[in-house]
């Protein structure tokens, strides 16, 4: 008993004192931490395409060029308009509205965003009560209305309303049901769903309704409208298209 335990005692003994059996162990183990590590590790983020749209408000101003992470994605943007979407990668993107033609001065913009991919969405430059501007972001609706409907949503961009109390409604011309009871400065209402060739009626906090405006909606589109104005009680609708 006592023999064969120390044979095998010397078995093991004899193994691991070989060289070549000493440099198959630490193969071994290495390959063992190498798969662990591998399995941890993390993943790197995936990346890929999404749409962007950028939007200028601001009346009287210089067109703008739209940068992303320093490259022009949008030129020349007069008040009123909108550039046509266009695609930038997923992931952080700063995002700054610069004159025409210049890339030293940032008007506005300038913040990171964490974009995802597949995204739709729309910035905007717009004009602040004390006359400075800034930029927002919004997600777009890309899903389709159903059929026979047009989909909709507000912006309010009328800075003589850029008070807490400065709110807007919206309502269907020839309709007595309010669509949007309420849409603060510089935020969006969310997408309704409404008849083709709808009017729409804007009516600031304590003033009068405006005129019926029509944007001319068609049914299968998606629009966005969005509203500014040269007082408190002027208000004005712009239409741009999503799809």
């Amino acid at each position: 008993m006592f023999l064969t335990d120390l044979k095998i005692k010397d078995m093991k003994t004899s193994f691991l004192s070989s060289s070549k059996a000493r440099m198959a162990f630490m193969v071994a183990c290495l390959s063992v931490f190498a798969s662990c590590s591998k399995k941890y590790d993390p993943m790197p983020e995936p990346v890929g395409d999404l749409k962007i749209l950028a939007v200028n408000t601001v009346s009287g101003s210089t067109s703008q060029d739209v940068l992303v992470n320093g490259v022009v994605k949008a030129s020349a943007i007069a008040y009123g308009s909108a550039s046509s979407y266009v695609t930038i990668t997923s992931g952080v993107s700063t995002i700054g509205f610069y004159d025409t033609g210049t890339t030293t001065t940032m008007n506005a913009g300038g913040q990171t965003q964490q974009l995802p991919i597949g995204a739709q969405v729309s910035v905007y430059y717009f004009k602040l009560g004390d006359g400075s501007v800034t930029a927002t972001l919004f997600n777009d609706a890309t899903a389709n209305p159903a059929t026979g409907k047009a989909k909709v949503r507000f912006v309010h961009m009328n800075s003589f309303l850029s008070s807490a109390s400065g709110t807007i409604s919206v309502a269907v011309d020839g309709s007595t049901e309010t669509l949007v009871p309420t849409i603060a400065f510089g935020g969006a209402s969310n997408y309704f769903e409404v008849l083709p060739g709808a009017k729409f009626k804007f009516t600031p906090a304590g003033g009068a309704a405006s005129a019926a405006f029509d944007g001319t909606l068609i049914a299968g589109k998606i629009y966005t409208i969005w509203i500014d104005g040269t007082s408190t009680s002027n208000l004005t609708g712009h239409v741009i298209v999503s799809n």
